[in-house]
């Protein structure tokens, strides 16, 4: 299943926030719905770049989140990652690749963008 065909997922050309807005050190979440069937996906800074992520690890299937709105991002030579708190699994942040833990190997379920005039779309 696509993450188009979720609930509640945003559709194409919905304002996700100001480029501004997204945190240098940490995600952005952003939630379509109530409760248990809301979409969830987190924004991140990736070099000059934009990357949004379905919030939810491939692994079980929980968020990427501490806390809610918080996400444990590190810098690590230039390369920027994000730990799931619930099995430590580590996740490159550009292209959402799994590269230790229980779901190696796997990926982030991406979510397309667009960023124009300073603003951040679903693509």
């Amino acid at each position: 299943m696509s993450w188009r065909d979720r609930p509640n997922a945003p559709a194409a050309g919905t304002v996700l926030a100001a480029v501004a807005d997204l945190p240098a050190h940490d995600g952005l979440e952003r939630r379509f719905g109530d409760g248990p069937r809301a979409f969830r996906l987190v924004l991140f800074r990736v070099g000059e770049g934009v990357r949004a992520y379905v919030d939810e690890c491939p692994h079980a299937r929980l968020s990427l989140a501490f806390a809610p709105g918080v996400y444990c991002v590190q810098d690590d030579g230039g390369r920027r990652d994000l730990l799931c708190p619930h099995h430590a699994a580590m996740f490159e942040l550009d292209g959402g690749l799994c590269w230790d833990g229980p779901c190696r190997g796997e990926r982030l379920l991406p979510i397309d963008l667009v960023v124009r005039d300073a603003t951040v779309r679903v693509g």
